[in-house]
């Protein structure tokens, strides 16, 4: 009789799994630096007119008494060392993206602000947001000159009219109010309309169902994987078991045979 040969471990499957726990692994690590420091404007609008006024804000962890914190333009150092920095006119030039750092803060998040010309402009906090977020649409005229008959739109509908400038609030936003949006008004006697505003709100409907199509696409790929190991597995292990068991098989039926037929010649 031969010796039944003993099944060798199969590290296919295992390996699998062991990948699939170190992928999971990484995307839970946290990172443990700094926390990065926090850039606002004031007035928040990111949007401005050439002769606005705009002071950009830096608030992080600092040092009572020290001046060091880092301020950036488009990448470049500014040789400036304050927590606040302002533009009294904004031109052209100081359009662009700005992050700040304090001693123990990392780079903030940075933040684009823009500068045109124009009679009329659609000022906003932002151009993303979240769903149930809040924010406030103005209708800015340069030099702060006084507007009237005023109307913001929405992809092309009226929104709102009123003699006098009034900001547009939007308290509670969702995927409806994505679009575009303008506003037009009177300047004396001229009409006037602002550039158009385009402006993402995300979380809502179509997220939605972006995030389950994404996560049913991983499951799938997982199960698919995991399937494949497993018929890999079945079928390695039935060639370590089952052939031994044939060859045993065959070792007990000959003397049987052999037996059978010494009787018969008997």
């Amino acid at each position: 009789m031969g010796e039944s040969r003993v099944p060798q471990p199969v590290t296919t499957f295992s390996s699998v799994l062991l990948w699939a726990g170190l992928l999971c692994l990484a995307s839970a690590v946290r990172s443990n630096g700094p926390p990065s420091a926090l850039l606002t404007l004031e007035p928040p609008w990111i949007n401005l007119l050439q002769g606005d006024n705009v002071t950009l804000k830096c608030e992080g962890l600092q040092t009572p008494g020290h001046e060091s914190i880092e301020w950036f333009h488009n990448g470049s150092a500014m040789s400036f060392h304050q927590d606040s920095y302002t533009i009294p006119a904004v031109n052209l030039k100081d359009s662009g993206e700005y992050q700040c750092r304090t001693e123990q803060t990392s780079l903030s998040n940075p933040v684009q602000v823009q500068v045109t010309s124009g009679w009329l402009l659609l000022q906003v906090a932002s151009l993303e947001f979240m769903e149930g977020d809040s924010t406030i649409l103005r209708c800015h005229s340069w030099k702060n000159k006084p507007i009237h008959k005023v109307t913001y739109y929405h992809n092309d509908k009226a929104l709102k009219y009123s003699y006098e400038c009034f900001d547009y609030i939007i308290p509670q936003m969702n995927y409806t109010h994505s679009g575009s949006y303008y506003c037009v008004g009177h300047i004396g006697n001229n009409i006037h309309t602002s550039k158009i505003v385009m402006i993402t709100v995300q979380g809502g409907k179509w997220s939605i169902i972006r995030g389950f199509t994404i996560v049913l696409a991983q499951v799938v790929v997982i199960a698919v994987i995991a399937a494949a190991a497993a018929l890999y597995y079945y079928k390695r292990h039935r060639k370590t078991v089952s052939i031994p068991d044939e060859i045993k098989k065959k070792e007990v039926e000959n003397p049987v045979s052999y037996s059978l037929l010494k009787h018969i010649d008997a």
